[in-house]
């Protein structure tokens, strides 16, 4: 099974990430935004980051937990390899989650520089299950 894929668009670029588990779903479409901005190939793992994510739903914690992976890009430089996600707890408020996520700082003689995400968007977000797995769909603007 693919951890994630791509599809054409216009102007934008969207991805859905595959998982047994919502939680392998999310930490596969957190690492294929990471895909679009580098080549996670090319990014050792060396750093940890621990990520908490929140939302009052399923929706709005994986646009939170995207959106931790963008802060982390914009605030400290930090692309990432590795993404796991512990278990996905539902709240009086919603959902949580927590994450680790191994990485780098960029580097441009060692990273390839490919596109700026500039945002994760709601706009044709789906979280669902289709041919026994567990997918996300997300459109995030380039």
């Amino acid at each position: 099974m693919p951890k994630f894929k791509f599809f054409e668009h216009t102007a934008d670029t969207i991805f859905e990430g595959y998982g047994k588990t919502y939680e392998e779903a999310f930490a596969n479409a957190a690492l294929a935004m990471q895909e679009v901005m580098t080549d996670t190939k090319k990014v050792r793992p060396a750093r940890e980051e621990k990520i908490k994510a929140e939302g009052d739903d399923m929706k709005a914690l994986l646009y939170d937990f995207l959106e931790k992976f963008l802060i982390l890009k914009d605030a400290k430089n930090l692309v990432f390899s590795r993404i796991s996600v512990g278990k996905i707890e539902e709240t009086k408020g919603g959902f949580r989650l927590s994450a680790k996520a191994g990485g780098e700082k960029f580097d441009s003689k060692k990273h390839a520089d490919k596109t700026v995400v500039k945002a994760v968007t709601y706009h044709g977000m789906e979280i669902g299950e289709k041919d026994k797995k567990k997918y996300v769909r997300v459109l995030v603007d380039i």
